[in-house]
C-alpha cells in the first residue's frame, strides 16, 4: 500500500508539473529569430563607409554686385557666384565649399601657391591665363558689353571710335577692361585711348564721365540696371550704347569660368564642378538663380522650360 501511495504521489506531481510548464510556455512570447541579412548573411549589414570630403578653399574678392558682395556683417560673401557654388555643393557631396575675400589680383596668386584649390570671379578666358591655369568645360554666366557715353553724344558708337578719347582706368593691368585699353592702344599706336589712373568709386567716376572729364565708360546691362535704379538722376543723363556681339568679344570674352591650378587634384576637381554645372543647366536651376538675382538669365544657357530672353536695359 505504501509502495501504491508513494507512485500515485510522484505520478500527481508530474501532472503538476507539466500543468505549469504548459502554462509558462503559453503566457511567454516565442523569442524573436535573428534577422538574416539578404543573401543569407545572418549577421547585420555593414554602415555604410563616409564619404571622404575634400574642402576646396574659394579666392573670391566680393565683387562685383550682384555676382558677389560682403553682407551686413561685413565677412560673408552672398550673392550669384554663392548661391551657384551653394547649389554645386550639394550635388556633390565629396566635396566642400568655403569662400575667403581677396583682392581680384591674389585670386590667381593664391590659384599659383596653393592656397586657393578654386578662383571664383566672373573670371573671362585669355591666353595668358589658359597658359597658367585649368579652365572647365562649363561656363557659368555671360556677359555682354556696352558703352556709357553722356547723353546725346554721337561721336562714340564703335570700338573704331575709341582712338583719342579718354576713359579711366584702375592701371592694374587684370580687369578685363584694362586689359583691353592696353591691347587696343599697341594695335593703334598713332592714335590710342587715353587713359587716366583712378581710384575714385563707380559714382565719382560717372559724375565725371557726365562732366566730361572722361569721354566714355564700359558698362554691361547687369551693372547698369543695378545702377540706374539706385541713382536715376545721373543715369538719365548718359545714354547706354550696346555693342555688336563681334565687337564685344574683342573687349572681352563674354563667358565666365571657374579656374583651378593645373595639377591632378584641380582636374579632378573641375570635372566635378563642371559635372555639377552641366546638371544645374540641363534642370534650369543655373538660369533661376541667375534669374533671382539679376533679373533676367544671365547664364548664356537657354532655359528648358521658357524661351531665354536677351537682357534688358531700361
Amino acid at each position: 500500500m505504501k509502495t501504491r501511495k508513494v507512485i500515485a504521489l510522484l505520478i500527481a506531481l508530474t501532472l503538476l508539473v507539466a500543468v505549469f510548464a504548459g502554462c509558462g510556455t503559453k503566457d511567454e512570447p516565442a523569442a524573436s529569430p535573428t534577422p538574416t541579412a539578404v543573401g543569407g548573411d545572418e549577421t547585420a549589414a555593414p554602415e555604410e563607409t563616409p564619404v571622404k570630403v575634400t574642402h576646396v578653399l574659394i579666392g573670391n574678392s566680393g565683387g562685383p554686385r550682384p555676382f558677389g558682395y560682403l553682407d551686413d556683417d561685413g565677412e560673408t560673401i552672398i550673392g550669384y557666384d554663392r548661391d551657384v557654388i551653394y547649389a554645386i555643393d550639394e550635388l556633390l557631396p565629396e566635396y566642400e565649399f568655403e569662400f575667403e575675400v581677396t583682392e581680384f589680383a591674389s585670386i590667381f596668386a593664391g590659384v599659383d601657391s596653393g592656397r586657393y584649390q578654386m578662383g571664383v570671379n566672373n573670371i573671362t578666358k585669355k591666353p595668358e591665363r589658359e597658359e597658367k591655369y585649368l579652365f572647365g568645360t562649363e561656363f557659368y554666366a555671360f556677359n555682354t558689353n556696352a558703352f556709357l557715353v553722356v547723353k546725346g553724344r554721337t561721336d562714340i558708337k564703335s570700338i573704331n571710335d575709341l582712338g583719342g578719347k579718354s576713359v579711366y582706368t584702375q592701371g592694374d593691368g587684370v580687369l578685363f577692361s584694362d586689359v583691353f585699353y592696353n591691347s587696343y592702344n599697341e594695335a593703334h599706336p598713332d592714335n590710342p585711348i587715353k587713359t587716366k589712373l583712378s581710384g575714385a568709386d563707380s559714382l565719382k567716376q560717372l559724375q565725371d564721365l557726365i562732366d566730361g572729364v572722361v569721354d566714355f565708360a564700359l558698362t554691361g546691362p547687369v551693372s547698369y540696371n543695378i545702377n540706374k535704379e539706385q541713382y536715376p538722376d545721373l543715369y538719365a543723363q548718359v545714354d547706354y550704347i550696346p555693342l555688336p556681339a563681334e565687337e564685344a568679344q574683342q573687349i572681352e570674352d563674354p563667358a565666365a569660368w571657374y579656374i583651378y591650378p593645373k595639377t591632378d587634384d584641380g582636374q579632378k576637381l573641375s570635372e566635378a564642378v563642371d559635372s555639377a554645372l552641366r546638371t544645374l543647366i540641363d534642370s534650369g536651376k543655373l538660369q533661376e538663380i541667375s534669374t533671382t538675382w539679376f533679373g533676367f538669365n544671365n547664364t548664356g544657357h537657354p532655359h528648358p522650360d521658357w524661351p531665354d530672353s536677351p537682357p534688358s536695359v531700361g
